[in-house]
């Protein structure tokens, strides 16, 4: 996207707004700051017509907490970060996932934002009448999204749903992230492939009952199987399917739907995503260097829980952040064991068949 003087002075004046709600003179200093280090990567993902609403420095966990900044444009919100190597993710206002409070602390709070690609950040609490980490959270949040959903263009430009950068409109491909952006024809190739192969079958079996019927002998008596050849020839499927990870493995109902593993933290932590009927939905986070506990999520007494793990817990949860635990209180199943580290497994249920599910998935797990 093209740089230029009004992409910066957007980034300015987001932090002009932001700086007037905060009198804290540490936030002055921390904003002066990322602008140095992040303002021209900002601003590279700004528009001419976008309005910059906040600017708010802040850190993203990525195995250690790296230095960054976020811009909330009116429709998106740019995140930058990076010590050495500047990187950066841009995260639609209006989007299926939202964000949660996962550590609130007195001088900082942790959020946990819920895109194509989940962060952790971390935001500063600062003197003023602006609440700054709530604040940047409820930009964050679809729900609570007032402003207009795109930029005030002219009527000549649009802009790119992919990078969000201004474009003529009829464009077929954006010379700023490179996608194509025109109608995808329809290719008849495979209906062609469908129906020839469709012939060929129908000619095979012309050809075959064709044969059979020249031949006068009568057929011989197929002797009859045993029950071995049975069993070889139509196998029973097992109804549980194999999952596992570095150093455990463990077995869940074929009849789940089962995510591929998502990478998360720079590899620190791997989360799975089983679905079942019914709304069931049971999530397997593993952090292989380090013990899973429920945090400052957990509500009442651990309960002992029977697995192979060395220690092994049921902990309910609160407002765990997780779409399908936010409102509600969800089962959280701890084992923790030197051959793999921690594992979590949450449920979204206390009791129950669901509860008895996720605790089946535990129970077997073992050292791989």
């Amino acid at each position: 996207m093209t740089t230029g003087q009004d992409q910066t002075q957007t980034l300015y004046d987001a932090a002009a707004r932001t700086r007037a709600a905060v009198t804290d003179q540490r936030f002055a200093a921390d904003v002066d700051e990322a602008i140095e280090y992040f303002g021209p990567d900002i601003a590279s993902h700004v528009g001419r017509y976008d309005t910059g609403e906040l600017f708010v420095p802040l850190q993203v966990w990525l195995g250690k907490w790296e230095p960054g900044a976020s811009l909330v444009l009116q429709d998106r919100v740019v995140l930058v970060w990076g010590r050495t190597e500047v990187q950066h993710q841009i995260i639609p206002r209006k989007r299926p996932g939202g964000v949660a409070e996962v550590d609130v602390q007195v001088d900082a709070v942790t959020l946990w934002i819920d895109c194509d690609n989940p962060l952790n950040v971390r935001v500063r609490r600062y003197a003023g009448t602006m609440d700054v980490p709530a604040t940047y959270a409820d930009t964050l949040r679809p729900e609570k999204l007032d402003m207009v959903a795109t930029a005030e263009l002219p009527p000549e430009l649009e802009q790119c749903p992919h990078c969000f950068g201004e474009i003529t409109k009829g464009t077929e491909i954006c010379p700023h992230c490179g996608k194509y952006l025109g109608e995808h024809k329809r290719s008849k190739k495979w209906l062609i492939l469908l129906l020839l192969a469709l012939l060929l079958l129908l000619l095979l079996i012309g050809a075959f009952l064709l044969l059979r019927g020249d031949d006068e002998d009568p057929a011989k008596p197929k002797p009859t199987p045993t029950a071995t050849a049975e069993a070889s020839a139509e196998p029973t499927q097992d109804p549980f399917r194999r999952i596992s990870g570095p150093g455990w493995e463990g077995r869940a109902p074929r009849a789940f739907e089962i995510s591929k593993v998502e990478r998360q933290s720079g590899g620190k932590l791997l989360v799975r995503t089983l679905r079942g009927d019914d709304g069931l939905v049971i999530r397997i986070f593993h952090t292989p260097e380090e013990d899973a506990n429920p945090g400052t999520f957990q509500v009442g007494d651990l309960k002992p829980l029977e697995s192979s793990a060395k220690e092994s817990n049921l902990a309910i949860v609160e407002n765990y952040g997780i779409p399908e635990c936010e409102t509600r209180r969800c089962g959280d199943l701890l084992l923790n064991d030197p051959a793999w580290g921690g594992l979590a497994i949450t449920v979204n249920a206390t009791k129950g068949e669901r509860l008895d599910a996720a605790k089946a998935i535990a129970e077997s797990i073992k050292q791989r």
